[in-house]
């Protein structure tokens, strides 16, 4: 056990955007034969009755249950790598992503959150391409309104932006603007230690497929900002992008996949090398 790496990987994500529904394909996926993923269970501690209830949902193709805003549910498990016999004590805190959106909402941490910050090496940033808010541009609503023939004379403007202005609503932030905000929490605690590991992971990559594009790619057109942010703070956060479909479709889809679990998981990266090893990510961030 000399060589035995301790590792702690953040779920990170706002929510409805795939983060119980990987860590259920994971737990299934290092317990099975059908696909040979690098990485096994050797040992699990604690209670598995979490991850046997998202898991039994993911195999019967019904909705994983979601995470409480109150609760963190700690997965910590041993894995072995099928490759070296090398083996990592790996712990996943899975954190509501309601408790991701209060951090932008009431701007702080719970020092729970904090602690699981100071132990982590690496962490996992889930997107999904239906849970994204996106920024409403000052040019498109002036183009939409000279179309429609209604254009607000200036002298009215004041006066009508006066009568209709609404409170502002931090929920409502576009998403990559609220991303941006929880990644400089992680990089702004005394504790940190850069350069920080950081998997982007697109979930549902099944409904972008068509796109021919690759995670990175659509990670830079639809969420530029958070691009930017990523590629002017290299030498804070080292990362790769993951397109990872862990359901294999939509779970209001009929008829159900006639698919064996194991080959609903598809994972496409730049890295990958299994394409239905849903721990592809797990072993860069392990490195």
């Amino acid at each position: 056990m000399s060589d035995l790496l301790d590792r702690q990987i953040l779920l990170i994500g706002l929510p409805n955007t795939g983060k119980t529904s990987f860590l259920a394909a994971l737990w299934f996926m290092v317990n099975q034969s059908t696909v040979k993923c690098r990485l096994t269970l050797e040992k699990l501690f604690g209670d598995s009755k979490y991850l046997n209830e998202i898991c039994e949902a993911w195999l019967e193709y019904r909705p994983v249950k979601r995470n409480q805003l109150d609760s963190v549910k700690l997965v910590a498990m041993t894995l072995k790598n099928r490759e070296n016999d090398r083996l990592v004590r790996l712990s996943i805190p899975d954190l509501s992503g309601e408790s991701f959106s209060l951090q932008w909402t009431n701007r702080q941490l719970t020092s729970g959150y904090d602690e699981q910050l100071r132990k982590a090496s690496g962490g996992i940033l889930f997107v999904h391409p239906e849970s994204i808010l996106k920024p409403t541009r000052i040019d498109t609503v002036t183009e939409l309104a000279m179309a429609s023939g209604d254009v607000v004379p200036l002298e009215n403007i004041e006066q009508t932006a006066t009568a209709e202005t609404k409170p502002w609503d931090s929920g409502k932030s576009p998403t990559q603007v609220q991303l941006v905000e929880l990644l400089q929490f992680i990089s702004s605690r005394v504790h940190f230690q850069p350069p920080f590991r950081l998997a982007i992971v697109v979930s549902a990559w099944d409904l972008l497929i068509d796109l021919s594009e690759t995670p990175e790619k659509w990670v830079s057109d639809q969420l530029p900002l958070l691009r930017q942010f990523l590629s002017c703070h290299k030498s804070i956060f080292d990362v790769v992008f993951y397109g990872v479909s862990a359901q294999g479709g939509r779970y209001d889809s009929s008829p159900i996949p006639q698919k064996l679990p194991a080959h609903r998981v598809s994972v496409v990266g730049d890295s990958v090398s299994n394409s239905h090893d849903i721990t592809e990510p797990i072993q860069w961030l392990m490195h």
